[in-house]
């Protein structure tokens, strides 16, 4: 397979988590929910596990700790994407990452009691489960691989390319990014600077390609065929 064809056919969610909406619906079921403010902390390194939380609407983000003591967001979670998944059916009760609001974020969340109940009493949700725990698993290995395969322009790029779609909204020939991020969440993203993701974005915007406005990221039309030779370029 072509270096062409592989970048085409993987990382295509870069760096978001697939949604689950066999899972979002059952625990819309218990109507608990919690509201988290922009930029605040919603699980701590070594917090105690007592859920499984689930997007409703707003943004997350999931922070691990590197090798070398540095924090990096290794997944996305929108709207319709979980978390803790994983630690439910692994029983972890500490948890190994951090969560915080990239904006004002409503959560719905069930106890992990109501969680394997559900699992154990539903083969459709017990499957639900497994394949929510098969993205998350599959979206860290590709953070993984693109962290060694590509260097932090084509992992920008890949950001870029997943943001634009199906995260847009159209004004005036231009294509919205649905949610903002700054140079420094990116770089935060993508292991990289935060001037190092200034300069390629003045770079694109000279190009013609994006422009920015109040952090929203503006993109051309066919922006992603466009940027796709950038993928292949040091």
């Amino acid at each position: 397979m072509s270096e062409d064809i592989y970048t085409l056919t993987k990382f295509l969610n870069y760096p978001w988590l697939n949604t689950n909406k066999k899972i979002i619906d059952f625990m819309q079921k218990f109507n608990q929910r919690i509201t988290i403010k922009k930029g605040e902390l919603f699980i701590k390194y070594g917090q105690e596990l007592t859920a499984v939380y689930g997007v409703e609407e707003g943004l997350l983000g999931i922070r691990f700790l590197t090798l070398n003591g540095k924090q990096r967001t290794q997944v996305i979670i929108g709207p319709g994407g979980a978390t803790s998944v994983i630690d439910v059916i692994r029983r972890i009760t500490s948890s190994p990452y951090e969560a915080y609001a990239y904006e004002d974020t409503t959560i719905i969340y069930i106890t992990k009691e109501q969680a394997l109940e559900g699992i154990i009493g539903d083969p459709t949700l017990s499957l639900a489960f497994m394949e929510s725990l098969g993205d998350i698993v599959f979206t860290l290995l590709e953070r993984l691989e693109s962290s060694s395969s590509y260097c932090p322009k084509q992992r920008l790029i890949l950001f870029l390319r997943n943001l634009n779609d199906p995260f847009q909204v159209e004004e005036n020939g231009w294509y919205r990014a649905k949610y903002k991020f700054t140079h420094q969440d990116i770089a935060d993203i993508i292991g990289t600077t935060r001037e190092y993701v200034t300069l390629h974005l003045t770079d694109l915007k000279k190009k013609g390609l994006i422009k920015v406005m109040e952090h929203y990221i503006y993109f051309c039309k066919d922006f992603k065929t466009i940027i796709r030779p950038e993928l292949y370029s040091e």
